[in-house]
């Protein structure tokens, strides 16, 4: 360690280094005691019981084989969200399909729940959503199903987190066997605070 900071010094400060300034900021426990986080309040009971008190930064992955019935439990799950904001759902995988349509409609209806929640197909990308989300009311929960077929790096999981703390986003992956299909999935599934296998529509 002490060649390191040596060889530093000697080239300046940077030894072929790159020295940024740290964000790192220490709490202690009063102050982490007494930090206030934005509670979705009112939760209905079978959602309580599930899943404890959630707080509107959702962090969720959900996933199982296909076919077993992960995008209908979104779907159901994100039917009791709209009662806290609008849905975004990249629908990547399926779509404008059928299938999509009748998940949508084993769900929800057109009078409770029209102009609560967008359905998007492939084309949207990483650069689209940021900039969608970006906006003022733009849309406070994200569905991405799934995300094997958005392909995107976990740089960009992050910054998506990071970058919009006040929303909610909620990733559907294929898995492998009993874990997430990919180590991109895995290391998702390390991170977020909700996880969710879905198999056999349990």
């Amino acid at each position: 360690m002490e060649d390191v900071v040596e060889a530093v010094k000697k080239k300046g400060g940077s030894a072929g280094l790159t020295m940024t300034k740290s964000k790192a900021k220490g709490l202690g426990l009063k102050q982490l005691f007494q930090k206030k986080y934005k509670m979705l309040e009112g939760l209905p009971p079978d959602i309580e019981k599930a899943f404890g008190q959630l707080t509107e930064h959702i962090l969720m992955i959900v996933y199982g084989p296909s076919g077993n019935g992960k995008s209908r439990m979104v779907m159901a799950f994100i039917k009791m969200l709209m009662a806290y904001g609008d849905v975004m759902y990249l629908g990547l995988e399926e779509g404008h399909r059928w299938t999509m349509q009748k998940n949508a409609a084993d769900n929800l209806n057109e009078k409770d729940h029209s102009g609560k929640i967008t359905f998007w197909d492939h084309n949207m990308t990483f650069d689209a959503l940021v900039e969608k989300l970006r906006k003022k009311k733009s849309p406070k929960y994200i569905v991405v199903d799934s995300l094997q077929y958005w392909r995107i790096a976990l740089a960009q999981y992050k910054y998506l987190k990071e970058t919009f703390p006040n929303k909610g986003f909620i990733y559907i992956s294929h898995s492998k066997g009993k874990n997430p299909s990919g180590k991109l999935a895995v290391d998702i599934e390390y991170d977020v605070d909700i996880k969710v296998r879905v198999e056999g529509f349990v």
